[in-house]
């Protein structure tokens, strides 16, 4: 009788090592994901840390500084430089890899366009080029059909890179504490604000690294009065910065985006009115009503799209508000702090309270709007978004 044992447990014990290689390749790449996140987080604190403790001395200098002076510093020029500041350390904050693949996400919209409106031109050109030529640059239609072929493998080539990049992305956002998923991050991707939105996002996430780091600095022996009075500085001019950044992207709402988009709503309440009376006196059987009639249904549902499009910004706009509320009572409290701390217990309660704030910050992104997770909606959306960014 043949004896299996041996082989048996040989299997086993090669099943037992593939398991344990395989945990070991999860577990190093799970290191080398922390290992760079650490590296981001170690750089942006190098470049954000010395701008901070400047804006802070700007800071305490503007406490003592006349309100105006013809020649030397006065309050005016000195917040001129601390606002600088604030929005070179805001730009700091922005630096991860969500930032970057939101650039090439961008990108690779650009070369999807790009490829796209090439394709419609040699169509174009098709149509009046020979089969066959013996002029060696001329385009015949084999060379334009075989260049089509090559775009449209370069588009999904493209798509197929953007539908990695908006996973990671996905993924990225739930680490941060964004509930999301494709379809709402479409949406927001779409939108004329949602750069300014992903901004603010990143900023918090980072502001709250630093908070962290703060007060594992000072749990760890760096609780003197002096340094906890400069950490205490340096969380109020953080908070300072967050306020400011929700003051711009609420008045880039206001004055720009809502402007833009009541214009682009009026042209085309105006062309749907003008294709409407133009209508009414076209025969029936004239070729042009057709094209009279797909102007009214596309000028209506531009309309509506950018009716969704005011709702969407308007529920930005107040969940904004009510956060720069909060941060605006965040930094009366941080500035009271500053004068008054005495130790570095001050401040981690004071970082605990921040905290709850920016937590907040993470909900009133992305907006529930079903409605326009319709495909055709959205490419409306999407159209909007280009008039708005152009300015027409």
């Amino acid at each position: 009788m043949i004896d299996y044992s041996h082989e048996v447990i040989t299997m086993k014990m090669c099943k037992i090592l593939m398991i344990v290689v395989v945990i070991l390749g999860c577990a190093s790449v799970s290191v080398g994901a922390e290992n760079e996140d650490d590296s981001i987080f170690a750089k942006m604190w190098s470049k954000a840390m010395p701008k901070l403790e400047q804006a802070l001395e700007l800071f305490e200098r503007g406490e003592t500084l006349p309100e105006s002076k013809i020649f030397g510093a006065d309050k005016q020029s000195n917040n001129a430089k601390y606002e600088k500041l604030l929005n070179e350390v805001f730009d700091i904050l922005l630096d991860s890899e969500f930032h970057a693949s939101r650039g090439e996400y961008r990108s690779l919209e650009g070369r999807i366009d790009k490829s796209e409106q090439k394709i419609a031109e040699l169509r174009k050109e098709r149509i009046g080029a020979p089969e066959k030529t013996w002029i060696p640059f001329r385009q015949t239609r084999s060379k334009i059909d075989k260049e089509v072929d090559e775009l449209k493998e370069d588009i999904a080539r493209f798509r197929k890179e953007k539908e990695a990049i908006r996973s990671s992305m996905v993924t990225a956002l739930s680490a941060m504490g964004v509930s999301v998923d494709g379809a709402r991050l479409d949406i927001l991707l779409a939108s004329v604000s949602g750069d300014d939105v992903i901004a603010l996002l990143l900023a918090a996430d980072s502001i709250k690294k630093i908070n962290l780091q703060i007060v594992e600095l000072l749990r760890k022996g760096e609780g003197s009065i002096h340094m906890a009075r400069k950490y205490t500085g340096i969380h109020m001019v953080l908070v300072d910065i967050y306020l400011h950044a929700h003051h711009d992207v609420l008045e880039k709402i206001a004055s720009e985006y809502s402007p833009r988009l009541d214009g682009i709503t009026n042209s085309a309440q105006i062309l749907k009115k003008q294709a409407e009376q133009m209508l009414a006196g076209t025969p029936g059987g004239d070729g042009q009503r057709q094209v009279l009639e797909t102007n009214v249904k596309a000028n209506e549902r531009t309309v509506q799209t950018a009716s969704i499009y005011r709702e969407y910004l308007r529920t930005q706009q107040n969940k904004l508000r009510i956060s720069a509320e909060k941060l605006k009572n965040d930094l009366s409290v941080a500035r009271n702090t500053y004068q008054t701390v005495k130790t570095g217990g001050d401040l981690i309660s004071l970082i605990n309270i921040s905290m709850r704030t920016l937590e907040g910050v993470f909900g009133f992104a992305l907006p529930d709007l079903s409605t326009v997770y319709d495909q055709e909606v959205l490419k409306e959306f999407e159209r909007i978004t280009g008039q708005i960014r152009k300015g027409s």
